[in-house]
């Protein structure tokens, strides 16, 4: 007749307890990875649009009664000489146009550069980036409804004053 020692059974045990416990494991590592990657693409585009104001204060040239804008606040590249089209390719781009996107799926019409308040001279830059995740963009619900969208949006605002 064949005995299990007590070493097997611990073995088979120690098995069942690393097969209940990884994917614990493994969804806490990859949320932390997933908050990281959030925390760096906010910097990211913290610092782009740091950058872009930069520039735009510098061509911006303000007359008497501040920036050329229309009634809206908005400043127009007609009246600024491109500005805002060359500080948009700066915040996408970095110093360079054909260099690739400094983030990924960032597009024009999420950037806003407008002055607040009107006459003031300060120029406010905006952009909503919609983040989402790498591994997967929705929890599932597991058959109790739609899903968890994991995806979300990341708003920075940056405000300078037109030399």
């Amino acid at each position: 007749m064949f005995r299990l020692s007590g070493f097997q059974k611990q073995k088979g045990l120690a098995t069942i307890e690393f097969t209940l416990l990884v994917p614990f494991f493994l969804l806490i590592i990859f949320a932390t990875a997933e908050f990281g990657r959030g925390l760096y693409q906010y910097s990211q585009l913290t610092r782009m649009i740091r950058d872009a104001a930069r520039h735009l204060s510098q061509s911006v040239i303000t007359t008497g009664n501040g920036v050329p804008a229309d009634s809206t606040g908005k400043v127009l590249d007609a009246n600024c000489n491109n500005c805002i089209t060359e500080t948009k390719m700066i915040l996408k781009h970095g110093a360079n146009s054909v260099s690739p996107l400094l983030l990924n799926e960032i597009d024009t019409a999420v950037i806003t550069i407008e002055e607040s308040p009107l006459g003031s001279g300060i120029m406010v830059i905006s952009v909503d980036y919609d983040w989402s995740p790498i591994f997967f963009d929705q929890l599932s619900g597991f058959g109790l409804g739609d899903g968890i969208d994991l995806s979300f949006n990341l708003n920075s605002t940056y405000a300078v004053r037109a030399i």
